[in-house]
C-alpha cells in the first residue's frame, strides 16, 4: 500500500515539475520570444517594401537654401558646409556642393568682397610674372581679378591681390575633382567639379599624393606665353609630379581626309580611327579654365578611392 501511494506520489511530482516546465515555456515564448519575432518581421518588411528612406539631410538643405533665398548668403552657406560634412550620403549633398562652389567662386571675384585681398601698386619694372611669384599668386589670377585686357603695366598702376593656397582631391571612385583652400592649419572644401574622364597611368596605386609641376598652354601643338594674344584661347594643361598624370580637357580627335572621288573609282570608306589611350584627368574646358586660375606650381595634388 505504502508502495503504491509513494509511486502515486512522485507521479505527481514529475507531473507538476513537467507542466511547471511547460507553463515556464509558454510564458517566455509568449511574453519574449513571440513579439522579438514579430518585430524582426515587421523590420524584415518594411525593407522589402518601396517605402522612400527619409533624408535626414532634406530639412537642413531648405533650410540653408531659404537663408540664402532671403539674402543671408554667409549664414546659407555655412549650413550646407555642415550638412556635407554631418550627412555626407545624404542625396542632397550634390546640389549642396554646388551652391557652396558657386557662392565661393563669385565671392572670389567679386569687386565687393574684400576677404584675403590686398591692394598693390605696380613698381618700374613690374610684370604680371614677377608680381604672382611675389605675391603667391598666378598670373591668370590678376587678370581674372582685375578684368585685365592685356599684360602690360604701367608703374602706378593699382592692382588688386589675392594670394592663394588651394589644393587639388581627385576621386577616382565617383570621379570628382574638388578643390580646397586652406585657412590656417585647415584645408575647407571651396569647388567640386565632375572629370569627364579619369585614366591614370598603371604604375600609379591609390591613394597617392603628388603636386602640380608647371602649368601650360597649347595653341596649335605649341605651347604659348600669358602674353600671347592665342593664350586665352589656348589648352590648358596642369601636369603633375608623377609622369603620366595630368589635368587637362579631352584629346580632339580630327578626322582623316578623304580624297575626292575620281572617273571610274568611288570614294572609299572612312577608315575607323585607333585613338591611342592617353592618360590623365580630364575636365570640362570651362572648369579647367577656371581651376587653372586657382592654382600654381608646387599646388597639392591628392587622388583618393
Amino acid at each position: 500500500m505504502a508502495k503504491a501511494q509513494l509511486k502515486v506520489l512522485l507521479f505527481l511530482i514529475v507531473l507538476g515539475i513537467t507542466l511547471g516546465s511547460m507553463a515556464a515555456a509558454y510564458y517566455i515564448y509568449d511574453k519574449i520570444l513571440k513579439p522579438d519575432r514579430r518585430i524582426r518581421d515587421e523590420i524584415a518588411t518594411i525593407k522589402k517594401s518601396d517605402l522612400p528612406r527619409i533624408d535626414p539631410g532634406a530639412k537642413r538643405f531648405d533650410a540653408a537654401v531659404d537663408l540664402i533665398r532671403e539674402g543671408k548668403i554667409e549664414a546659407g552657406r555655412d549650413g550646407l558646409f555642415k550638412l556635407i560634412q554631418q550627412f555626407p550620403d545624404s542625396p542632397t549633398c550634390v546640389e549642396a556642393k554646388r551652391i557652396i562652389g558657386d557662392i565661393n567662386m563669385d565671392q572670389l571675384f567679386s569687386a565687393e568682397s574684400k576677404a584675403g585681398k590686398k591692394d598693390y601698386i605696380v613698381q618700374p619694372g613690374d610684370s604680371l610674372a614677377l608680381i604672382a611669384t611675389k605675391q603667391g599668386t598666378t598670373i591668370d589670377m590678376l587678370i581674372r581679378l582685375n578684368g585685365l585686357m592685356g599684360t602690360v603695366l604701367q608703374p602706378g598702376d593699382h592692382l588688386t591681390i589675392l594670394p592663394l593656397n588651394f589644393s587639388i582631391k581627385v576621386d577616382v571612385s565617383d570621379k570628382t575633382v574638388a578643390l580646397f583652400r586652406k585657412a590656417g592649419e585647415k584645408e575647407f572644401f571651396f569647388k567640386e567639379y565632375k572629370a569627364l574622364d579619369i585614366r591614370l597611368p598603371s604604375a600609379v596605386r591609390i591613394p597617392a599624393d603628388m603636386e602640380i609641376k608647371g602649368k601650360s598652354a597649347v595653341a596649335d601643338g605649341k605651347p604659348v606665353l600669358s602674353t600671347d594674344p592665342r593664350y586665352s584661347e589656348a589648352e590648358k594643361w596642369l601636369p603633375a609630379s608623377r609622369t603620366g598624370v595630368v589635368l587637362r580637357t579631352l584629346p580632339v580627335v580630327k578626322a582623316p581626309s578623304v580624297p575626292s572621288p575620281t572617273p571610274g573609282h568611288p570614294a572609299s570608306a572612312v577608315p575607323e580611327l585607333e585613338v591611342a589611350p592617353e592618360s590623365g584627368v580630364f575636365l570640362a574646358r570651362e572648369d579647367l579654365e577656371e581651376m587653372f586660375a586657382l592654382v600654381y606650381n608646387g599646388s597639392k595634388l591628392y587622388f583618393v578611392r
